[in-house]
């Protein structure tokens, strides 16, 4: 008996602990339409996790991203700003559509995030960013199968809007 009370005392104290951490959700609209949501992990690290449609109807990608928030310059007093820079990795699925020579394909790779963030006094935040994917694409074509680039998430600029709580 001491030990289950033991463990819902340790589950209670992480959940409590996990819940006190600043987060954020919202979308990015740019090159690609996702939704997107950010868990802080200390006071000047984040997770940014992303989900959406590139090139908004053409198949599906994630990207998760670790980002360090490395100045918050001062100025105004009204909200705060924030400068931040991180790595990651993604992965997803494109058609088609805008890849023309693709049935279907798959990539995955490597991505970076940068960009500028302001946060209003009543939770809502703004950022513009850059975050380039770019890996093998693994796919088929009429004549057979089909190993290449894909360079298209270098052009991954974004406006994000989130709600932070």
């Amino acid at each position: 008996m001491k030990k289950v009370i033991l463990v819902c005392i340790i589950a209670v104290s992480s959940l409590s602990i996990v819940s006190a951490q600043p987060r954020a959700i919202g979308g990015r609209i740019g090159v690609d339409l996702e939704a997107s949501y950010q868990h802080s992990i200390g006071s000047k690290k984040y997770l940014q996790l992303d989900l959406g449609l590139p090139g908004y109807a053409y198949g599906v990608q994630g990207v998760v991203t670790f980002n360090t928030i490395f100045a918050t310059p001062h100025w105004g007093s009204y909200g705060k700003w924030e400068w931040f820079a991180g790595g990651g990795v993604g992965a997803g699925m494109i058609s088609g559509g805008y890849y023309h020579y693709y049935d279907n394909a798959v990539f995955i790779g490597g991505a970076g995030n940068i960009g500028l963030s302001f946060t209003f006094p009543f939770d809502l935040q703004l950022s513009a960013e850059y975050r380039p994917l770019l890996g093998p694409a693994f796919g088929r074509r009429s004549d057979g199968d089909y190993i290449g680039f894909y360079g298209r998430g270098l052009f991954s600029t974004a406006l994000a809007v989130r709600y932070a709580f």
